[in-house]
């Protein structure tokens, strides 16, 4: 059943400090200068609300995954960010040719294009640590298990927004996600269906303004986009739009963006806590 948006957004605080650091000055000024993506979908009583945790504004990028026991977009890697002190871990969903949900980052799997092939067939192939292409419910049930507040940063590549949201409502997680996509498209039939304050744009191409007239909940740019237009998340900030960006993996850049109030996508998620 699809939740309520609340009146405001809840506001909640980031206690928290790298491996290399103490919860000294540098921390205090990430504490109040990152804001907490926190979904409005969440209801009086939801254990996200209550919660006594405080994540790292950090997100996963396609999991925890390092080597061939952990690729990419795996159950392996999507579990082992789960126990990671976070705010999220992203992943990105596409449709088989019969319609089944999966996740995957590229339009081919073992150079097969997954939109033209049932699961089944893709089955015949694995990831490098055995693992068949995993299906977006698999993520779920995965998630279901486990004692977490790491949120699933779902982004939708190449998929029916109807089929993702319907799962995701009837497992009741939607207050556990937060929507991503390069697509206009996909956000747009997101806003469509109330998720607007969940969806955030990848594209890079639209000004912090035109996000917030498409009801977007905010941006989530490359950092080569903020190279070339760093005002914008300024901009979005006093809009009140989220702003994410993504890969970012220097520790120090990092540290950069975290202090400028940017929640970030890494692919070395495991070494920040």
């Amino acid at each position: 059943m699809k939740r309520t948006l609340t009146a405001t957004y809840l506001l909640f605080v980031f206690i928290f400090g790298f491996a290399s650091c103490e919860k000294d000055d540098l921390v205090y000024e990430y504490v109040q200068k990152v804001p907490a993506p926190v979904n409005p979908f969440l209801q009086p009583g939801d254990s996200l609300q209550n919660s006594d945790f405080y994540p790292v504004p950090i997100i996963a990028h396609r999991g925890c995954w390092s080597g061939d026991s952990l690729p990419q977009n795996s159950l392996a890697s999507f579990r082992k960010a789960l126990e990671l002190n976070i705010y999220g871990t992203e992943f990105d969903v596409r449709q088989t040719k019969d319609g089944k949900l999966v996740v995957n980052h590229d339009a081919t799997f073992h150079g097969l294009n997954i939109a033209s092939n049932t699961y089944s067939y893709l089955c015949q192939y694995t990831l490098p640590n055995g693992e068949t292409i995993p299906l977006l419910e698999d993520f779920i049930k995965a998630y279901l298990a486990t004692d977490t507040n790491v949120l699933m940063i779902v982004e939708l590549k190449s998929c029916k927004v109807n089929d993702v949201v319907n799962m995701l409502e009837h497992y009741q997680l939607i207050p556990n996600v937060l929507f991503i996509s390069f697509s206009q498209k996909y956000c747009n039939q997101l806003v469509q269906k109330g998720f607007g304050p969940i969806t955030f744009y990848l594209g890079g191409n639209m000004s912090p303004s035109d996000v917030q007239k498409a009801g977007y909940g905010g941006i989530d740019y490359s950092y080569s986009v903020f190279t070339s237009h760093s005002e914008w998340i300024e901009e979005s900030k006093t809009l009140g739009l989220w702003v994410g960006v993504w890969t970012v993996n220097k520790t120090e850049v990092i540290h950069n963006y975290l202090s400028n109030g940017v929640v970030v996508t890494t692919d070395n998620a495991q070494t920040i806590d």
